[in-house]
């Protein structure tokens, strides 16, 4: 065999067995329901409206441009729609092939990092193909998945190899353009940190620094120029409003606090993130190994010179963040105590003799990590590319503790057992769930829907938490393999007691028919999110209602028939006649049995369709004409099974 043929051979082998198993799994879960509102269905709304229309330029959405992202994966989709046609089918498949290519390049990257250690890169897509919360976002037709492939080849581009020490700085480039035209300039903040500190962690970057600051800039000025191909354009054919909110007021409003109208700012504290860190990369913060390992391998010299100051620090703010989460303390209150947490810590590390793989990690992790803290707007998916960081600095750690404490790399109370006990735990809760439920939480939703279903994954979660009482070599892989069978059966739980409260095909169908013929459409009392446009496939934008069942009609002197956003009922009704509201309710009203067109669950509470003239006449008290079709009610089983009074 030759050379290049046998290393391809084992290029092949080192994806056996975790890439097959994780492809396997997504795939499953994935297709096991529909696409997820609000999350999957806006994204699907968005490419429907750019495809129907031809706006190939400027994503819109409900009929509006749509200035909350950029196109890149609107554009995959519509790739494959022009091939395979029009379906939900390859935005699906392109999100596992997005996360299995998260899993190479992660251990593609640990290898290069840690070039001594093999077991390293062996373990790190193990590691974080287990993570429960990621794996469950990457069941959305979403952009962090994407972007995740995008932050770890651009960083991967950084990293020497054992041939070229320099970094590929035009693929660098190529990269960070692809992931600003993915998810826009936030795309910087997961690359910046490597690359800026490039000297405390690579030695070509110490000895060259010129070169590596200059082409680096050059790196992501190509990066740049690429998402201005798009965006100044974009800007011009979108309006005046769309330009201001794509070049300003959308990555602003994230930064720091605001109030405007319609913008997503998803504003939290400051310690949002390191209050839902055990979440985010369980089951890893449940493996005690793994948590004993890391600071045994960062603190190499607990005592030198700062490291007790700092970890005075951080101890001290630890403390004062929980008393403030309780004290409701000012905002800028948290973000200091917040820096004070984590920037002596930094620094205290990087003066330790750590190897270079291991200074990379705290150049990403800890410094990104502040810096999403003191970002106003906040979800746990944004850091999801970090998790790859966060695996393979596990792994070191695990790594490093076996070749320097054998015994604590050994020992049996070190294991996964708290991860059993907590699978055992569940498994007694879910057995004695079809016992409990329909007695003490008959009015339960969540409940009443998994407690048919829940005494055969009572026993899928026996099963593993046997698996994790296992003692010897292969603890990594019991824990990863235990932490995706899990996830992938929470799923399917999910799928069998609770996915008809998410599906709206039904509602989406009969609006689908409306629009078909011409009927206008309004979405009363909440904001619309796009979620009937893909699997209706409509073709005009839904209209906003802000009048809410119960409320006085409001004066309004508009007597055109366009549909506005905002109109009242009594407006929408008088101008269009024949048009369609759909509202929302925690319980429908008695009088919904009767008159509305359709009615189905919605999350946790329901879905009505009336035709625009019989709400307004109930709103007003008026009698209106009896329908001339019964109320289609929605699923069918529910209304068997249940026996839900009318």
């Amino acid at each position: 065999m030759s050379n290049r043929a046998y290393t391809r051979s084992e290029h092949l082998r080192a994806l056996w067995p975790w890439l097959p198993l994780w492809a396997a799994m997504a795939l499953l879960a994935i297709f096991s329901h529909g696409p997820m509102p609000m999350f999957s269905t806006r994204t699907l709304a968005v490419a429907w409206e750019m495809w129907a229309h031809h706006h190939w330029l400027v994503p819109h959405i409900n009929g509006e441009p749509y200035s909350e992202k950029v196109p890149l994966l609107f554009w995959m989709i519509h790739a494959g729609w022009a091939v395979f046609g029009v379906s939900d089918i390859w935005p699906r498949i392109l999100e596992v092939v997005f996360g299995g290519t998260q899993l190479v390049l992660a251990s593609l990257l640990a290898s290069r990092l840690f070039p001594s250690r093999p077991w390293v890169a062996k373990a790190t897509p193990w590691l974080l193909m287990a993570f429960a919360y990621a794996f469950l976002f990457g069941l959305q037709i979403m952009y962090e998945v994407l972007l995740c492939t995008w932050v770890l080849g651009a960083l991967l581009c950084l990293t020497p190899t054992a041939t070229r020490p320099a970094p590929r700085w035009w693929l660098f480039g190529l990269l960070v353009g692809a992931g600003l035209l993915t998810k826009g300039p936030v795309m910087l903040l997961h690359v910046a940190f490597p690359f800026v500190l490039g000297p405390l962690w690579n030695d070509w970057a110490r000895q060259n620094k010129a070169r590596w600051y200059g082409m680096g800039v050059l790196g992501l000025l190509i990066g740049f120029a690429i998402l201005l191909a798009w965006a100044i354009p974009a800007g011009e054919a979108g309006g005046e409003a769309y330009r201001q909110r794509l070049f300003f007021t959308q990555t602003a409003g994230r930064v720091v606090e605001t109030h405007a109208q319609d913008l997503q700012n998803h504003a939290r504290p400051a310690w949002y993130y390191l209050l839902f860190l055990p979440v985010i990369i369980f089951p890893l913060s449940g493996w005690l190994r793994g948590l004993v390992a890391v600071p045994t391998t960062l603190f190499r010299k607990p005592w030198n010179t700062g490291m007790p100051a700092a970890i005075g620090c951080t101890v001290v703010a630890l403390v004062l963040l929980l008393a403030s989460g309780l004290a409701h303390l000012p905002p800028i209150v948290d973000k200091l105590l917040v820096i004070v947490l984590l920037v002596p810590l930094f620094i205290a590390l990087l003066r330790q003799p750590l190897e270079p793989g291991l200074r990379f990690l705290l150049c990403w992790l800890l410094p990104t990590f502040l810096v999403f803290s003191l970002i106003t707007g906040k979800q746990l998916y944004y850091v999801l590319p970090e998790l790859g960081g966060v695996t393979m600095l596990a792994a070191a750690c695990v790594a490093d503790l076996r070749e320097r404490h054998s015994g604590l790399a050994n020992h049996w109370a070190l294991g996964t057992w708290p991860l059993s006990l907590g699978a055992f735990l569940l498994a007694i809760a879910l057995f004695i769930m079809p016992a409990v439920v329909p007695t003490r939480f008959p009015d339960n939703i969540w409940l009443t829907g998994m407690a048919p279903y829940a005494r055969f994954f009572g026993v899928v979660f026996i099963v593993l938490g046997a698996l994790l009482l296992l003692r010897g070599r292969g603890e990594m892989r019991r824990l990863a393999f235990a932490g995706l069978i899990g996830t992938v059966a929470l799923n399917a739980l999910f799928t069998l007691g609770l996915w008809y409260r998410y599906d709206l095909t039904p509602a989406s169908l009969y609006l689908s028919q409306a629009d078909a013929a011409g009927h206008p459409i309004g979405n009363l009392g909440v904001s619309y999110n796009g979620q009937y446009h893909f699997a209706g496939r409509l073709m005009h934008p839904i209209a906003k209602i802000k009048l809410q069942p119960g409320m006085a009609a409001p004066s309004d002197d508009d007597d055109d028939d366009v549909v506005h956003d905002g109109d009242s009922l009594d407006d929408f009704a008088r101008h269009h006649p024949d048009g369609l509201i759909v509202s929302y309710a925690k319980h429908p009203p008695a009088e919904a049995y009767r008159f509305a067109r359709l009615i189905q669950p919605s999350r946790t509470g329901w879905l009505m369709i009336w035709d625009a003239a019989t709400l307004s006449a109930l709103q007003a008290g008026r009698v209106p004409v009896e329908p001339a079709t019964p109320t289609q009610l929605y699923p069918l089983d529910y209304w068997r099974t249940r026996g839900a009074a009318r």
